[in-house]
């Protein structure tokens, strides 16, 4: 699992075993529905900063990929439909042509939209999953443990409607939380089979995730948090890190580390900062 560095955004490169390939979220600007607009003239003469005049998922993600000589992507997630996770993703179904989009239950704003028309033009598969569905992908066993059935997600996208993944392989396992907060954590609390070699901490650091109940029924040896450097946001929290370090856990972030692997080879885990190499 690789932890590509988007700044204050996610995107989460996976491969299993037998060389499958899935891209969980592809990065982004801002941590709303849509993309930061352009300034206006006046915006500009006002002092107001311009916005990344560039896409990520072009930019950033796209070569990360082809770095690893990788041309195709067998499946792509997005774990819910904020800018940050989802900007990126419209040129990685342009460059990669993935055979699957997962999804979870998102409200159906513009851009999500947008990004669902796009898949069904390349005719890429567009698959729905719900707490409690699994399925085997390249050698590892896959388990969605949120969204829940009865969820229902409001007018706008929020954290909460995350797509959260368990990815097994042997006596390993990735545990991808997209930016699920507090309510959603107590609910996976009553599900069997939390426990994971790798957690991808919450939104980002947020004190609003990875509460201590929670940390400790995953009880995961290795951890990583994908956040920007001096994000506006104040990720991750002081409080969050503090948490982690008192439960031992080993925690790489993106803002100070850049991208960091983790190969978990069925027995074990281990770590390598700066990977661009493929494995």
């Amino acid at each position: 699992m690789e932890a590509i560095d988007v700044g204050q955004g996610d995107s989460l490169l996976v491969i299993t075993p037998d060389g499958k390939t899935l891209l969980v979220d592809g990065g982004g600007f801002g941590g709303g529905p849509r993309q930061a607009p352009h300034p206006t003239d006046e915006d500009l003469s006002a002092g107001t900063p311009a916005p990344q005049d560039f896409d990520i998922g072009e930019e950033v993600v796209s070569p990360a990929l082809w770095a690893r000589g990788i041309c195709h992507l067998d499946a792509v997630a997005l774990s819910h439909a904020h800018s940050d996770h989802m900007g990126g993703l419209p040129a990685v179904l342009r460059n990669f042509h993935p055979d699957e989009l997962w999804i979870g239950n998102n409200p159906h704003v513009a851009a999500y939209n947008a990004l669902l028309a796009e898949a069904k033009s390349m005719h890429v598969k567009v698959r729905t999953f719900r707490a409690g569905d699994g399925f085997a992908f390249g050698g590892t066993q896959v388990n969605v443990l949120a969204s829940f059935q009865d969820y229902q997600p409001g007018a706008e996208p929020a954290n909460d409607d995350s797509l959260v993944l368990r990815v097994a392989y042997g006596q390993t396992s990735v545990l991808l939380e997209g930016d699920a907060e507090e309510p959603i954590e107590q609910a996976m609390l009553t599900e069997p089979g939390l426990a994971s070699t790798l957690l991808k901490i919450g939104h980002h650091g947020s004190i609003t995730s990875t509460r201590p109940e929670f940390l400790a029924r995953v009880a995961p040896q290795w951890a990583v948090i994908s956040c920007g450097l001096h994000n506006r946001y104040g990720h991750p929290r002081q409080e969050v890190l503090e948490e982690l370090q008192e439960a031992h856990v080993r925690t790489f972030r993106t803002d100070i580390n850049g991208v960091t692997c983790f190969r978990l080879d069925g027995v074990s885990a281990q770590a390598e900062m700066g990977c661009q190499t493929p494995p």
